[in-house]
């Protein structure tokens, strides 16, 4: 087996941050380009002395999100060159997580970018997303760009494509609300190959993943309906770079998966993935299924949201990330987040590196 199926990191033990303000952490308004957004790393801290304090190692934050603020485009809908502050402001994220002792997954894009939200313009990222011209533009004048004025920093832990691609599909997601366009999954196959060709040609010792929707397109599982859109084979298929590969996988749960589709029911199984696993979003609540369903979920037991993260490294997955600083600001959410990883940190006791 080639070495990069199997990376050999230990267990990640963090928390979703995902934004301080949606969008705009880093970036030029769309309808006044003269106000710059500068993240608000005071807030940035308040988060990441959470999970530091707390044994925790990681913090996973989104950047382009819906491509409201950046990247910066032309009047022919092409990205240009971004601004050096950007460089810069991911550089100081990155230098206070350092300081802190913590690493970034930084998420470069999320399913949001095809719906009707401030600032983002549907039709100019479907063309981004979908032909050749602007995906390369994006990627000559604004991701590698990034990508080498970060090298391997030592804060970064991966550049993660996207945040829950699958969203902007029919296929998966067509009852999703807000969207103005829809693509294929194999439009996001392309892009990821792309990009992460892109990435890995510049900067060959950073780590590349991706954020799926769930077991439904990461395991490759015939009896469930389950597929690995992701591998390398269907990744390479799709955009025909050899070095667009993914490094590890994040998979997200929520429970509409059931217990098929769960993590904490399901180990982590070396004949249905190719490589190591992070789960990369969950809820901090207790774990448990109504009854209704055609199943027999409703007889599990329920598990306790403060032993979820222990539960996954019980399970053999390489990591837990949990949903979310920004939406789950309440003290007894924030109380469920601390729990889950402490009993990591205190569990588990292995530390990223």
């Amino acid at each position: 087996m080639d070495e990069h199926f199997l990376p050999d990191f230990p267990f990640v033990n963090g928390m979703n941050l995902a934004w301080i303000e949606f969008g705009r952490d880093v970036g030029v308004d769309p309808f006044f380009p003269e106000k710059e957004y500068h993240p608000k790393l005071d807030k940035f801290e308040e988060a990441m002395d959470f999970v530091k304090n707390l044994g925790g190692n990681m913090i996973r934050w989104w950047y382009h999100t819906n491509g409201s603020t950046n990247p910066t485009f032309d009047t022919d809908q092409k990205v240009v060159a971004n601004p050096s502050f950007f460089h810069e402001d991911v550089k100081k994220i990155l230098d206070l997580a350092h300081r802190k002792e913590l690493k970034v997954q930084i998420c470069l894009w999320s399913f949001d970018m095809l719906k009707e939200q401030w600032g983002a313009d549907v039709n100019r990222n479907k063309k981004l997303l979908t032909q050749d011209e602007y995906l390369n533009a994006y990627i000559e004048n604004a991701l590698v760009p990034l990508v080498n004025f970060i090298g391997n920093h030592p804060a970064l832990f991966a550049w993660e494509i996207f945040n829950e691609p699958e969203g902007m599909t029919n296929r998966y997601a067509k009852h999703w609300t807000g969207f103005k366009e829809r693509i294929e999954i194999t439009d996001i196959q392309k892009f990821i190959n792309r990009t992460a060709g892109a990435i890995r040609r510049n900067q060959p010792n950073v780590k590349i993943t991706n954020g799926a929707l769930g077991f439904l397109t990461s395991i490759k599982d015939d009896q469930k309906g389950f597929w690995n859109a992701y591998s390398d084979d269907n990744l390479i298929s799709q955009g025909k770079d050899k070095l667009g590969y993914l490094d590890f996988y994040n998979i997200h749960y929520y429970n509409w998966a059931r217990s098929k589709g769960s993590p904490f029911h399901n180990e982590y199984n070396l004949n249905t993935l190719d490589k190591k696993a992070i789960i990369g979003e969950y809820y901090p609540d207790d774990l448990s299924f109504k009854e209704g369903s055609n199943d027999n979920d409703h007889n599990l037991p329920t598990i306790l949201a403060q032993d979820l993260g222990v539960a996954l490294s019980d399970m053999q997955w390489a990591g837990s990330i949990v949903w979310s600083w920004t939406d789950r600001t309440s003290y007894n959410e924030r109380n469920r987040m601390a729990d889950i990883i402490k009993n990591i940190s205190d569990s588990v006791q292995r530390e990223i590196v």
